[in-house]
This record gives structure tokens, sequence and C-alpha cells, in this order.
């Protein structure tokens, strides 16, 4: 009997030992638990990350995608308009070459007829007189002829000239188509003898003496002034009197009294004549201001109508 307390009590004791507490299950589930949450949360950050990624770059391609438009747009309203200016550009090119056309071809009288003057009349190698173009004539000195519509004029310019110190001579004023026929005709053998061929040099006398026809001397309305003392010191018309004191009045003074510089140098495409520093031509006060004063010849001035 003594021996029974002892066994259960070693009994009880083995079962104490085997009870184990619950907390470190508990323990490890909520560790689980709170690991599977922080995944999913983690997961959820992700895909919403990726998400507004996604919309921002649908935003800025959205973005892009009008900018490109836009510059798409300018691009075409650019090129409309650089078609437009090219096309009005020659429109008014072909205008003006029509406009260019129209005053140097017919004859100088429909030319006449179009500027409305009598002064303007045009005369060149494309322009002749017509074969009735008449002019009356008047005593300008002693020698010379001119339109008796310009010799007043003519005379008061020689007059100013001399009152200003400078005295002027007139050597070659209205010339008929015969007499025009004969100077041609003579430069031509001139320039033969000289080495050039028959076509050659009247090619090149018709830059020097215009042929019947095509002279403003035909017309009455232009002469050829020099200094008083000039052939003292040149047998021939020469550039050189551009050098003279008396040319220098003579092209700041001219237009006063309605004449140009008819042949100004630089401008033998347009007239087909060289420089003539000497040769002067009426045209009307109002019109010759204008020509020396944008320094154009007469045929660019006649194109401006």
């Amino acid at each position: 009997m003594a021996n029974a307390p002892q066994n259960y009590s070693g009994h009880h004791r083995r079962r104490r030992r085997r009870r184990k507490s619950p907390m470190p299950a508990i323990m490890m589930i909520a560790v689980l638990m709170l690991a599977i949450i922080i995944g999913v949360a983690a997961c959820n950050h992700k895909k919403n990350k990726e998400e507004s990624s996604i919309q921002s770059d649908s935003i800025v391609s959205e973005s892009d995608a009008l900018q490109e438009s836009g510059r798409e747009e300018t691009t075409s309203e650019e090129s409309s308009s650089k078609s437009e200016m090219t096309s009005s550009s020659k429109e008014s090119e072909s205008s003006m070459s029509s406009e260019s056309s129209s005053v140097s071809s017919g004859s100088a009288q429909n030319v006449a007829n179009q500027a409305d003057d009598w002064s303007l009349v045009l005369v060149n190698a494309k322009n002749r007189l017509s074969g009735d173009y008449n002019v009356k004539l008047a005593n300008v000195n002693a020698n010379y002829q001119l339109d008796e519509r310009i010799v007043e004029d003519m005379k008061a310019m020689i007059a100013a000239a001399k009152a200003d110190g400078y005295s002027l001579q007139i050597c070659s004023a209205y010339r008929s188509t015969e007499r025009s026929a004969v100077l041609y005709k003579n430069k031509i053998n001139q320039l033969k003898n000289n080495g050039l061929s028959d076509q050659d040099a009247a090619v090149e006398a018709a830059k020097w003496v215009a042929p019947p026809g095509t002279s403003e001397h035909n017309t009455g309305l232009a002469a050829d002034i020099v200094s008083g003392d000039y052939f003292t010191k040149y047998s021939d018309l020469e550039h050189d009197f551009e050098k003279f004191d008396e040319f220098k009045w003579l092209y700041e003074n001219c237009a006063d009294y309605g004449f140009v510089l008819r042949y100004p140098k630089d401008k033998q495409e347009a007239t087909g004549i060289t420089y003539e520093p000497w040769h002067y031509r009426y045209v009307g006060k109002e019109h010759a201001r204008k020509i020396m004063d944008q320094k154009i010849c007469l045929e660019e001035y006649l194109n401006q109508f």
C-alpha cells in the first residue's frame, strides 16, 4: 500500500509533461496570415502601379499623336500657303511678262497711243516708225531742226546752261530716213574696213547708228549735244564726253526742260544701243523727272504703264 501513492504520483507527473501549450501554433498561424496579407497588398500595389504606368503611357501617346497631327496640319497649311504664293507669283510674273511683251512688240505708234502721249513715242529696233509718221519741224538754230513742239524747251535749256557758265552746242538733231540710211551704211563700211564680215558689221553698226526708221532722230524729238569746245579735242562722238562739266550739267538739269539721257550706261540690253552721253530725248517734264530720278531708260519706264 505504501507504494500505491508513489505510482499514482509518478503517473500524474508523466501526463503533465505530455500536455503542450497551443500558443506556438496560434502564433505561427498569425504569422502566416500576416505574410499572406502583406503579399496580397504588395501584389495589389504592383498592379496599381502598372495600371498607372499604362494610363500615363497612353496619355503621353495620345498627346504625341495630337502634337503630330497638329504638326501635320500646320505643315499642310504651310504647304498650301506656299503653293498659293508660288501660283500667285507665277501669275504675277506671267502678267508682267505679257505687259513687257506688249510694249516691246508692235509699232512705235501703237506704243505712243498706249501711253496716250506723243512725247513718249518709242522708236528702236523692235519698234519702227510707221510709214505715215509726220513731224512738223522748226529751227532750233541756224543749222538744225527739231519737232516744233520742243524747240522752245531746247532753247531754254541751252540758255540756262550758258547762264550757269556752260557752253552747249547741238551737233545733230532731226534726220530724215534717207540721211539715217547714209549714216548707217557709212558705219557698216567703216567696220568692214576694220576686218568685220558684212553680217557682223551690220549688227555692230546698229549699236552705234540706228538703221532708218529705228532712229529717234527721225522723230525730231532727239538731239546730240556736246560742249562748245568738244570738237577742238575730239573728231567724233566719244564716251569721254561724260568727263566734261557740260555733261554733268546736262545730266543734272535736262529733266527740268523735259529731256532725258536716252541711252544710259548698262541699259544696252533694254535699248539695243550703246551708252551715249551726248544723246538727249524729249519726253515732257513730268515723265523726264520720273525717268531721271529712277535712273532708268524709256523702255523700262513704258513697261510701268
